[in-house]
């Protein structure tokens, strides 16, 4: 994997009720059709999950999750796309299951599993995201960290989850962290919270993932998720200026082609 160059990340719910497009990839045959169209779009990374975590959505229980994961799992490892598979789970018991498929990358939502199943997976070899979020999605937005004190929150995240990792015997570089924009924040967080990713993108391995998100369309009058992309697609070459280590998004094929163009300039 090209670690010269921001990775795109795109993205494959096997839910049905996810903000942007609950519903559509819940059948397995879809949901594998679908990462194979992310993968001729230019992803170099299918994250796949099974869980929404859109504000105000319900948890499910792990034989749900994995009842609705274990078919796509088992058709990508049959398949082998030429593209890396990021599993987003917060649940150990999916992580460690997942372990017998050709999973590269653990992407979990509230920031760091139990130790033993970190030690599991770090002998593996896996990569691991962890990705802050404040409270859970039943009620994350209902008192959200504003300003310094979400900058304060972020920098012990990052600092705490690295010591963590790196104690279950991850290296340095399998340690992606990802500030959650949108995840129990105001517009304002938001906004403070991807100035300071970029400021970070040189010295950490940072992932961000804005696409499509709620933020955008109350800041810019945007109802229809999917008419955010135009937007998204701005804020995301800046995250390609600054070198971030990977962006998920929906729209991978307009990513792919401005990433195209900075490696032609």
């Amino acid at each position: 994997m090209d670690k010269a160059r921001s990775l795109i990340i795109g993205v494959l719910n096997i839910t049905p009720d996810s903000f942007s497009d609950g519903g559509s990839y819940l059948d397995p045959q879809m949901a594998v059709e679908h990462a194979w169209d992310l993968v001729s779009d230019g992803a170099d990374i299918i994250d796949i999950g099974a869980e929404s975590t859109r504000p105000g959505s319900l948890p499910v229980d792990a034989d749900e999750e994995w009842r609705r994961l274990e078919p796509v799992l088992a058709a990508l490892a049959q398949q082998q796309p030429k593209a890396q598979v990021s599993l987003d789970t917060y649940k150990p018991k999916i992580m460690l299951r997942a372990l017998d498929y050709p999973v590269h990358i653990i992407n979990d939502i509230r920031g760091g599993a139990d130790r033993p199943t970190l030690e599991k997976i770090a002998r593996r070899g896996l990569t691991y995201l962890a990705m802050h979020m404040h409270r859970d999605p039943t009620n994350m937005q209902l008192a959200p960290l504003d300003g310094e004190e979400a900058l304060r929150k972020m920098a012990d995240f990052y600092q705490a989850t690295q010591t963590q990792l790196l104690a279950a015997g991850f290296t340095k570089d399998r340690i992606w962290l990802d500030p959650g924009i949108g995840f129990g924040k105001t517009d304002r967080a938001n906004l403070l919270l991807m100035k300071q990713a970029l400021e970070l993108a040189s010295k950490q391995a940072i992932v961000l993932g804005i696409s499509r998100k709620s933020f955008i369309g109350r800041l810019l009058a945007i109802e229809n998720p999917k008419d955010r992309d135009p937007p998204s697609k701005m804020l995301e070459l800046g995250f390609l200026f600054a070198g971030v280590r990977g962006i998920r998004t929906h729209d991978v094929a307009r990513l792919r082609e401005l990433r195209d163009l900075l490696t032609l300039s």
